[in-house]
């Protein structure tokens, strides 16, 4: 009987730890891989000239991404890779040139924080329902070798100043 019992005591914990070994990371491979050979030195040294020039203070995470918290929000409610956030933004790139604004709240046709641009998934993180947040996102953080259309050109630093209005 006792060997049972110690038995049984060992397949729960083989159980847990095979599904703590199974447990899906929140980014993707590539995502990882996009994060660990960060962003190139030549656009940390274009985003400091940008905050420099501007006279903005902003942090940067581990991650290359900088940003400055405009309002923290309700300090309450804070998304998740799965959440779908409805925002207000305008991105623009370093020439100021404006490429892409909400003109309100947009939620996205539904899509989850975790499938929008890894400068996003990052910065929103930052804040809570509510609050606003001006993101210096490097081009390995953002569209990287992609253009999009004519507005962006590929690997493009994007500063984008968002609202979170709400998430569910």
């Amino acid at each position: 009987m006792k060997l049972f019992i110690h038995t049984g005591y060992y397949v729960v914990l083989l159980v847990l730890v095979l599904l703590t070994g199974c447990a899906k990371n929140d980014l993707s491979l590539a995502e990882m891989d996009a994060l660990r050979t960060g962003n190139s030195g030549n656009d940390d040294a274009r985003i400091n000239e940008y905050l420099v020039k501007h006279n903005i203070e902003a942090v940067r995470d581990p991650s290359g991404l900088y940003y400055k918290i405009l309002y923290f929000g309700d300090s309450l409610s804070v998304m998740q890779p799965t959440s779908i956030p409805t925002l207000a933004y305008t991105n623009k790139l370093l020439n100021d040139k404006v490429v892409a604004s909400s003109f309100g709240g947009i939620d996205f046709d539904g899509r989850q924080l975790k499938d929008h641009i890894l400068g996003w998934q990052i910065g929103l993180r930052k804040i809570s329902k509510g609050g606003s947040i001006l993101l210096f996102i490097p081009s390995a953080l953002a569209f990287g070798p992609q253009s999009i259309g004519n507005l962006i050109p590929a690997n493009s630093i994007l500063i984008s100043e968002v609202e979170l209005i709400d998430f569910k």
